[in-house]
């Protein structure tokens, strides 16, 4: 009777320990079966390039003119014509505009009436001294053989002291007389507007009949053929600046046509409110094409970086803009490896690399969500050069 129990309660276990297996989807007295391996992730890769790469300095800027010249009457009159509005272009010594010189030539030939007075009064003078001189040498004679006294001789010697002042008197007045008919015939001068340079009319400030005062704006010249780009470089990047580098920019105006210029000058002194230095960069402007006033953009040439590595920009990963590390997918033994790199620069959609990589390495340039370090990848072949 117990050996039949006893072979109940196994029957039973058995068909309990079947039942829970079935339930969790394991078959009595089979192995759990091994992970099948990850299935390899397709890529596109590219190889590094080995090439020179230009060093630049990023900077931005207003253009200004060399020459932007503000020319206002120096005496005041009836403005009695112009020549020329704005936009026209000017040469050195063209007469611009005049004023009514009627006041002016007045008072210039009254100043010649001055000198014309003094000057004869000067004459007069001369005669009074010659005169005085030779009663003087008289009186010494006279003196000699006691024909007069001493006092006498010593009357004629103060009238010659006299006259020699008088003389000088006079020859002052003259001085003094040319020096207002100097005056007026400037007045006169200034009365015809001339150009001290060349360049274009930006702006004409008064028209004909209008009444100057000394100082009143005429007109404004602006010469741009030669143009100047004002930027500031930060601190940390001074070091490589020189005067005479090769500066290259665009501008909103002209799209992505290049314009160059030279480094023309260095500010000694650091703004201290943004830590910079003013860097001045000189642009030939022969054709005109550019204007004072425009936005530029460009980049200092500082120097260029032999053998340098180069890849796509789209296979670098950053955590922070701007910021010049990050980390690339190389692939190596048909397995992506995360590494990390150092950025040295930028050039549209080009990095170059300072550290990190070297020739013969190949990164990942479609970097998916699915990619990481260590994934099994196999690399797509590159169609758009003939690859099948």
């Amino acid at each position: 009777m117990k050996t039949r129990i006893a072979g109940i309660l196994i029957v039973v276990i058995l068909a309990a320990a079947q039942w829970y297996c079935s339930s969790n989807g394991t078959a009595v007295g089979t192995a759990t079966p091994a992970p099948a391996p990850a299935a390899e992730l397709a890529v596109k890769a590219a190889a590094v390039s080995v090439m020179d790469w230009p060093v630049t300095i990023s900077i931005s800027g207003s253009l200004r003119s060399q020459s932007n010249v503000e020319i206002k009457s120096e005496v005041a009159g009836k403005l009695t014509a112009t020549y020329f509005v704005e936009g026209d272009t000017v040469r050195k010594d063209e007469l611009l505009a005049e004023i009514d010189p009627a006041n002016y030539r007045l008072a210039y030939d009254q100043a010649q009436a001055v000198l014309g007075v003094a000057q004869a009064g000067l004459e007069r003078i001369q005669v009074t001294l010659d005169h005085a001189r030779r009663e003087k040498e008289r009186a010494d004679n006279l003196l000699r053989s006691g024909g007069i006294t001493e006092k006498d001789r010593q009357a004629a010697d103060t009238a010659v002291k006299e006259a020699e002042t008088q003389v000088r008197l006079a020859q002052a007045q003259i001085e003094q007389a040319r020096a207002a008919v100097s005056i007026a015939d400037k007045a006169l001068e200034d009365c015809r507007i001339i150009a001290p340079a060349d360049g274009q009319v930006r702006r004409k400030h008064l028209d004909k009949g209008s009444l100057l005062t000394p100082g009143s704006p005429i007109y404004s010249l602006v010469d741009n053929s030669r143009l100047e780009l004002e930027c500031l470089v930060p601190s940390y990047q001074l070091s490589g600046v020189r005067l005479g580098h090769r500066t290259v920019f665009t501008t909103p105006t002209w799209g992505e046509r290049k314009f160059a210029g030279n480094v023309s000058a260095i500010n000694p002194m650091v703004e201290s409110d943004n830590r910079s230095i003013k860097v001045i960069v000189k642009i030939a402007n022969p054709g005109g094409e550019l204007r004072s006033g425009m936005f530029a953009r460009g980049e200092i040439e500082v120097r260029v970086e032999s053998k340098a590595i180069v890849i796509p920009r789209s296979a670098l990963m950053v955590e922070q803009e701007q910021s010049a590390s990050g980390s690339v997918y190389l692939v190596a033994n048909g397995r992506a490896l995360r590494r990390a790199v150092q950025v040295g620069g930028v050039r549209q959609d080009l990095l170059w690399i300072q550290q990190g990589l070297a020739a013969g390495d190949q990164v990942i340039v479609d970097i998916g969500p699915q990619l990481k370090d260590g994934a099994a990848v196999r690399v797509l072949a590159d169609r758009s050069n003939g690859g099948q």
